[in-house]
């Protein structure tokens, strides 16, 4: 079980690694500037619709990790809803 459970996160460690050196290899992979660009324009977009600042910022966060660690910034697909 202790062997299938390593060999599970290893694979898991060399697809995300493998997926971002393909969105590096394309030049897709995002700057850390660019999520946080895109992470400004999430909290205004969150304080237009009515949330209080501290709803706002925690999706502004939200967002850059997400950004961050996956390479990729979705915002069309990461609007505030209300």
């Amino acid at each position: 079980m202790k062997k299938t459970f390593k060999a599970v996160v290893f694979a898991l460690v060399a697809y995300l690694v493998a997926d971002r050196a393909m969105l590096h290899a394309q030049g897709r992979d995002l700057a850390a500037s660019s999520c946080a660009q895109s992470a400004a324009q999430i909290e205004f977009d969150a304080l237009s619709k009515g949330f209080s600042h501290a709803a706002a910022s925690s999706q502004r966060d939200a967002f850059r990790s997400q950004c961050l660690v996956s390479g990729r910034a979705e915002s069309g697909t990461a609007v505030a809803m209300r």
